[in-house]
């Protein structure tokens, strides 16, 4: 396929970014959802979305570990994606509430021009797809299940790649402007504390510089792959007959 009838995502891209290998399984969806996923998407929809809860079929049981939900899943057309427990629609409901009771976070979602709004855009030659959270008249904002505790956010914003993630959404939304770009943290333990984080401008450049930077690699590796076969995995990024180099991260200098 030649590379201006690709589309990407930022998942895809982010995907690539680990190696090659991760984005054909990717792509040929070899990876299942997580419990974190599934638990992550459903509180997506509770929060955003609440409406569409009565498309999926919610089984009432407390595990996915028996015949009669594999047997729903199965005749569902989203298969396990649209198939939850009882109990893990209350507990995604638990954070959706949560993430509604915060004044800012709500404000955000409240005031929002357009919801799970579905982006086509085009970046440094490839076309890109993605379903934007939240977008405000003049912000952008995602929505995100994890331990928010300060000291970590900034780590796992980096090391996920979110500030590429958001930082794309609003070159998407607004090309060329500074606009606050928001993420909507929620703890999904208990008590499910709820923080809402704006990123600097630089953390923002760096996002977009981080996407440029992908962007470029998968371009080169793309005009050569056959588009059937199998790349490498992490040994891509390796010298012929050469190992790895495992460095002192920076953190520990």
């Amino acid at each position: 396929m030649d590379i201006q009838e690709l589309k990407l995502s930022f998942s895809s891209l982010k995907q690539f970014g680990k190696s090659p290998a991760h984005f054909v399984g990717y792509k040929k969806r070899i990876f299942k959802q997580s419990a974190p996923m599934r638990r992550g998407w459903l509180t997506h929809l509770l929060t955003l979305e609440p409406d569409k809860l009565s498309e999926l079929v919610v089984f009432d049981g407390a595990t996915r570990a028996n015949k009669a939900y594999k047997e729903a899943a199965l005749s569902h057309p989203k298969g396990d994606e649209g198939v939850f427990t009882t109990r893990e629609v209350q507990e995604a409901q638990k954070l959706a509430d949560a993430v509604r009771a915060h004044p800012l976070a709500y404000k955000l979602i409240s005031e929002a021009v357009e919801l799970e709004k579905h982006l086509h855009w085009q970046m440094d030659g490839v076309n890109f797809h993605g379903y934007a959270d939240v977008i405000g008249k003049d912000y952008v904002a995602d929505l995100k299940i994890t331990d928010n505790e300060p000291k970590k956010m900034q780590r796992w914003v980096m090391d996920n790649l979110y500030h590429m993630q958001l930082a794309m959404y609003k070159e998407a939304v607004f090309p060329g402007e500074h606009v606050p770009s928001y993420l909507i943290s929620c703890d999904p333990n208990a008590p499910h504390g709820v923080v809402v984080y704006e990123l600097s401008r630089e953390m923002m450049r760096e996002g977009i510089n981080q996407a440029r930077l992908e962007i470029t690699m998968f371009k080169v590796w793309y005009a050569d792959w056959d588009g059937e076969s199998m790349p490498l995995s992490y040994d891509f990024y390796e010298r012929k007959d050469e190992p790895m180099i495992l460095e002192l991260p920076n953190w520990y200098k």
